[in-house]
């Protein structure tokens, strides 16, 4: 994964423009310039030279902690219960990003955990935005009042997205810790906070998860946000399944009725002024090769490990992913640490170069060759 006042879709000068070749991910909308055809996203490794005007990157992804005070049933986390690693990545590990960081467009601080446990998240944010960076995070939204608000504010945030996975019983019944009114009133503490500071950022978003159980109550997502300035929602679907039992969950690509609903939800937002995206449809092909935008993205795991995604970097060597009722390897992609390379020197290791490059030849490795968030050949 984000998104003035009352939910008008124009971002204010200080925050990205967002235009058709818009990118997005399961966090939220990460902004992207202009419309990345399938001809242009095969010149991955452009010289380093050349890159003095447009960002190496459209986003980069840090996992600032792994701790979280909810227990969502989807969530690794909380499949692996006892086994999952919890901690807080080093202030010194993200100080090693500052001399990349003018090259990317915008730093989104969020992995599999609650970001706002972090006690230095708004010191990062600073940092990013002395780069020139834009900043979001994705939040459970319990721990929202009116202190953290202002932090936010000050720290000069342009997104903040809300995490929902329903719009009635289902939500607080999958998402044990973070109920639906306590993370509605977080929006609306924030988006007082934001009036009274004369200010249109940070944008407030909704990263919807859309799970099969309860994909019914999508209909009731208009109503349930009416009266608040959400600019943007972001529908995604669970597409690690670490737990068999959560299969029913899964939601298919191309589904008509399930479309069609997606279609009405969308009209019903954008009267009020809001946006809806997702990747269940036709437009799929425009997230080439996948929504995760590997080719100009990265994400920084909490011990410094650098990737292609935040699925690749979950370490947790028991547990094995189930697609399409057969267990696969859950792969672990790592292409360098923070504390030995420069984000720059990862990037640009022959395997990193290889990785990409293999999309374009239509023949990605096994972590990607059948994970569902693939668009391309």
């Amino acid at each position: 994964m984000n998104h003035n006042i009352w939910g008008s879709p124009t971002l204010n000068p200080e925050a990205a423009q967002l235009g058709t070749g818009d990118k997005f991910n399961s966090r939220g909308i990460i902004p992207v310039t202009g419309e990345v055809s399938r001809a242009q996203s095969t010149m991955v490794i452009p010289p380093w030279e050349n890159m003095l005007t447009q960002p190496t990157w459209d986003w980069i992804q840090v996992e600032v902690t792994t701790r979280c005070n909810a227990l969502c049933s989807y969530c690794p986390r909380s499949i692996a219960g006892e086994s999952w690693p919890e901690q807080d990545l080093a202030i010194s590990l993200f100080q090693r990003l500052l001399p990349d960081l003018p090259r990317v467009r915008h730093v989104h601080l969020q992995g599999w955990g609650e970001p706002f446990l972090h006690p230095e998240l708004f010191q990062m944010a600073r940092l990013s935005r002395r780069a020139g960076c834009q900043v979001g995070t994705t939040t459970n939204g319990t721990l929202m009042e009116e202190g953290l608000a202002r932090e936010i504010l000050e720290a000069g945030f342009t997104v903040v997205a809300f995490s929902l996975a329903g719009t009635g019983p289902w939500n607080d019944r999958i998402r044990k810790g973070a109920p639906l009114e306590r993370v509605l009133e977080g929006m609306g503490v924030l988006a007082r906070a934001r009036a009274r500071a004369g200010s249109r950022i940070p944008e407030i978003h909704v990263a919807y998860m859309l799970l099969g159980s309860a994909a019914e109550e999508l209909q009731g997502l208009p109503e349930l946000l009416e009266g608040i300035p959400v600019s943007q929602v972001v529908v995604s679907t669970l597409d690690c399944v670490l737990d068999r039992s959560l299969e029913k969950d899964l939601v298919p690509f191309g589904e008509e009725t399930l479309l069609s609903r997606l279609s009405e939800v969308r009209r019903k937002l954008a009267a009020r002024g809001t946006a809806l995206h997702h990747c269940l449809g036709d437009g799929r092909e425009a997230c080439f090769p996948c929504t995760e935008n590997v080719l100009r993205a990265a994400v920084v795991g909490v011990q410094g490990d650098v990737g292609p995604c935040v699925y690749t970097n979950l370490s947790l060597p028991r547990f094995k992913q189930w697609r399409e009722g057969e267990q696969e390897p859950l792969w672990r992609l790592c292409f360098g640490n923070l504390a030995q390379y420069s984000l720059r020197e990862i990037w640009e290791h022959p395997a990193y170069v290889a990785f990409r490059r293999s999309f374009s030849k239509g023949a990605p490795g096994p972590a990607c060759a059948s994970c569902p968030k693939r668009c391309g050949p």
